[in-house]
């Protein structure tokens, strides 16, 4: 029932916990960790056998079994907070039992008198997944004769309802509870901290972060002050940064730590680090000048590099740029292994083709591109030595205003490479241009037909799409194979899009840009009536699946919307109300392959998943009559007309004329904005039912676990496993897919930009006023509730709240909805959250650098879509979601 922390023997993880197994760990590789002992989880079993069997218990699985989605409401909390706690006063009567005072009593005379430091160690805490820091309990100061109060006190944490919400967070299918508890001899410490192994602030894997204050530490982890920071360079040991902080109030002119406990804590961490083989974050006591390690863990929250991008530490540094959040693909988490085949693939032929070369031998990275660690990276290094760094940031500022502002914040002469690359030589360049013009002849030709011929392009267009549409929804060979299926589906799909909606769009794309420099000499009233002209398109297909949903709420009742499982089974059973019906028809037959998330193929769509559209439309359903989107555009339509007579009248004759033929090019085109990305996924859609189709069928010759794993393999490792029964495709899957699970289970979302060492370059800003600066995209100003969510089903988004994201992909639309307004950290004018705010008349910024960081829920903002400003009216607010994990000292 309890084993000492100096054993010799390898601790099982399901027996001590993480805490205690890291302990052991540590004191085995001979690191200096307090002297104790820890009660296994087989010493609390009675206690969890007891719990488990009695009401409190199942009244908490009842109210954890209601919640929907891993983020709950305000009552679902609340509810689940009252039944833990009544689990909790079960739990603290429960008796000791006779083994149990026997395994405590001779722990307590091995560890002799003094004061203990009691700390909880469940089995799936500090694991590389989930660090569940700060959700167990820790008794610190703890006398021999307080023991048992203090271990019961560690126990009862683990039926605390955020350790519940935590697991469901992090994906955990089991909710009971298992725990274990270290008693130690507590360190008399003079002074305490948290080192970090990479540097938290900037991700830098060849910094070392400091924080110390004065005794145990226990206010510095509650973040009830601050603590002095320090900054090492772990190459060659020396100081970066020292800041110190007011320690409370106590010696706040002094510094806790002076060189020689710096350098001593840093050769520690690195030493720990290095025995991990990742990231950790180290809770230290220093007591008489000895450096004591109380807890190591790997850090969970940082961002990981794949080994094939990193550099050497101290070599010259690559500077990346994550093409996955580029507008097209807004993917803001990690990449399943299946979606990362599809770009690759597609990429190492054209990049191949450009050069001439055998696809099967051609390397992408030597083109500066990286399907790589769940990611698609761009090399920027190589690129700049094409032009000076002020014109990269000038020419991004207005194709992404975020990298625009990162690149005008970065030092980049730094990440320049020592040589130009040779495909990059002017010699190469002049080599290679007329082979390239020759490839591109006819995407360039197509691109003229819009200017060229309207009409006869305006009858290609239709014609084209229609067969497209055909061609498209016919039966899947399953029998060929599989990447020959997918690059002829692709092949396809680019013969459809050169010909018709790649010029629709280019033709778009200038007609928006002429009409903006109608502007000149620049009046606010002639910008907002331009800004009308460019708002008020019907034809959006995005635009459209968002009023298709508004008409579907509206065809149901309120107790309908209200129970979305009971709604799903009466939509399979069909017995809702036809008119319901044959609507819906009509919506999954045309937006089935769309969906929350939808450029990653391991994510369901609107066809595979009903409920992801259902609690759409129950969210929309929820406002009443309040917000009614049809009224809006009939409103944006009306003014984009009568903005376009004004100017007609007011502008000089030439300009009046070059208006009209952008507005006439607008009126043409505006169908096109989201049409290719439509079709891309539909081809997404035929891919992701052919991989369910072989999953099923290795799930039932017991090959596969689950249908989802074959999103974990590669196009190849499925069609070997079709063919070859003796393949071991699970063994595949679990291999290729173990970077990309803890990927999506670590990063919410990955930074623009990295660098080679794993360092995040952010622009400088400055909220001291409380306004936030960004780029205007949709004009207007609203006022209203932050909501900040990190995917569309994290919360819903009630009438007039302020939605605050990452990015947005169509899979959004419906909370534009509600939504007073849009705030976005990335995108430009034709992402789609630009476009989307646009159409529904909400003010969108977009731009906003770590806009989900420097606000919090509730709080008050006015947005100011026609400026690009966002004033914060109140500091305040209450977050939803799970509360922030905190480390704790010695604990």
């Amino acid at each position: 029932m309890q084993i000492p922390l100096s054993t010799g023997d390898p601790a099982a993880l399901a027996e001590v916990g993480g805490k205690a197994a890291s302990l052991i760990r540590l004191r085995q590789a001979g690191f200096n960790v307090p002297d104790g002992f820890v009660l296994c989880t087989t010493f609390f079993a009675p206690w969890i056998r007891e719990v488990e069997s009695g009401p409190a218990w199942q009244s908490v699985l009842a109210a954890l079994g209601d919640i929907r989605s891993t983020h709950p409401t305000r009552d679902e909390r609340e509810r689940l907070e009252r039944t833990c706690g009544q689990a909790k006063d079960f739990a603290a009567s429960l008796p000791l039992g006779s083994e149990q005072r026997a395994a405590l009593d001779q722990a307590r005379a091995r560890l002799g008198g003094g004061s203990y430091a009691v700390r909880s160690s469940s089995p799936e805490e500090d694991l590389a997944g989930a660090s569940f820091a700060g959700l167990y309990e820790t008794v610190l100061n703890v006398a021999p004769d307080g023991l048992l109060p203090a271990v019961r006190e560690c126990f009862r944490s683990c039926l605390d309802a955020r350790v519940l919400l935590y697991k469901r967070e992090m994906g955990f299918d089991d909710p009971s509870p298992a725990i274990a508890v270290i008693v130690q001899r507590q360190v008399a410490s003079e002074t305490s901290g948290v080192a970090f192994s990479l540097n938290p602030g900037t991700n830098d894997f060849d910094e070392v972060l400091i924080n110390a204050s004065w005794g145990l530490g226990e206010a510095l982890v509650s973040g009830e002050i601050s603590p002095d920071a320090i900054v090492v360079d772990k190459l060659a040991g020396t100081i970066i940064e020292r800041r110190r902080g007011d320690k409370g109030g106590v010696r706040p002119d002094e510094d806790c730590l002076d060189a020689a406990r710096v350098e001593e804590l840093t050769a520690t961490v690195t030493r720990i680090e290095t025995l991990y083989g990742e990231p950790v974050d180290v809770e230290w006591a220093l007591h008489d000048t000895t450096v004591h390690v109380l807890q190591a863990r790997p850090i969970t929250t940082y961002v990981p590099l794949a080994e094939g991008l990193q550099t050497e530490p101290g070599a010259p540094r690559n500077l990346y740029f994550d093409r996955s959040l580029a507008d097209g693909l807004t993917m803001s988490g990690a990449m399943s292994p299946l979606t990362m085949d599809t770009i690759e693939h597609p990429a190492r032929y054209l990049f191949a083709l450009i050069g001439n070369q055998d696809p099967e031998d051609f390397d992408l990275a030597d083109a500066g591109i990286f399907v790589s660690g769940g990611r698609l990276y761009a090399n920027l290094s190589i690129f700049l030595h094409m032009a000076r760094p002020e014109t990269y940031a000038s020419l991004m500022e207005s194709v992404n205003t975020t990298l625009g502002d990162i690149l005008g914040a970065v030092d980049l002469e730094q990440y320049k490479t020592a040589t130009r690359p040779d495909f990059l030589r002017i010699r190469a360049l002049v080599r290679h241009f007329p082979r390239v013009l020759w490839l591109l002849r006819s995407v360039l030709w197509e691109a003229l037909q819009p200017v060229l011929n309207a009409r006869r392009f305006d009858r290609r267009y239709d014609a084209l799409l229609g067969d497209y549409d055909v061609w498209v929804n016919r039966p899947i060979d399953f029998s060929q194979p599989f990447l020959d299926q997918v690059l002829e589906e692709l092949w396809k799909f680019w013969e459809v899009t050169e010909k018709t909606t790649l010029p629709a769009l280019l033709a778009l794309i200038l007609a928006m840009n002429r009409i903006k420099s109608f502007n000149q000499p620049p009046t606010p009233e002639k910008a907002a009536l331009l800004d009308a002209v460019r708002r008020g398109y019907t034809e959006d297909i995005v635009v459209q699946m968002g009023l298709q949903m508004f008409d579907l709420s509206r065809l149901l009742r309120e107790a309908d919307l209200a129970d979305i499982d009971g709604l799903a089974e009466r939509l399979a059973d069909r017995t809702l109300p036809g008119e319901f019906l044959s609507l819906w028809d009509e919506f999954i037959a045309r937006y089935g392959c769309r969906g929350p998330l939808e450029m990653e193929l391991a994510n369901p769509r609107y066809a595979d998943e009903p409920r992801l559209a259902l609690r759409q439309i129950a969210t929309i359903g929820a406002t009443g009559a309040r917000v009614n989107p049809h009224e809006t555009q009939r409103e944006l339509v009306e003014a984009r007309e009568r903005a376009f007579e004004t100017l007609q009248d007011t502008l000089p004759r030439r300009k009046a004329r070059g208006l009209k033929k952008a507005y006439a090019d607008l009126l043409r085109h505006s169908r096109s904005r989201e049409m290719v990305k439509h079709h891309i996924l539909q081809v997404f859609q035929r891919i992701r039912t052919r991989a369910l189709h072989h999953a099923d069928d290795l799930v039932r010759a017991g090959r596969l676990e689950h249908r989802d794993q074959v999103f974990d393999l590669t196009y190849g490792e499925i069609d070997r496993a079709m063919e070859d029964p003796a393949f071991d495709v699970q063994a595949a899957a679990i291999a290729r897919g173990a970077l990309y699970h803890r990927l999506k289970a670590r990063v919410k979302h990955f930074p623009m930009a990295i660098d080679s060492r794993g360092r995040i370059p952010r622009p400088d800003f400055d909220d001291a006023d409380g306004t936030i600066a960004g780029t205007a995209v949709s004009p207007g100003i609203a006022r209203g509730p932050v909501k900040i969510l990190n995917d569309p089903f994290e919360k819903d988004v009630a009438p007039g709240d302020v939605l605050v994201a990452v990015t947005t992909d169509p899979g959004w639309t419906p909370l534009f909805i509600n939504a007073a307004a849009v705030l976005l950290e990335i995108g430009g004018e034709l992402q789609h959250g630009a476009l989307v705010a646009r159409e529904y008349g909400k003010p969108c910024v977009v731009g906003v650098p770590a806009i989900t960081a420097r606000l919090q829920d509730g709080q008050l903002v006015e947005v100011n879509g026609d400026v690009g400003r966002v004033q914060i009216l109140s500091e305040t607010g209450g977050t939803l979601g799970t509360d922030p994990a905190n480390s704790s000292i010695q604990s």
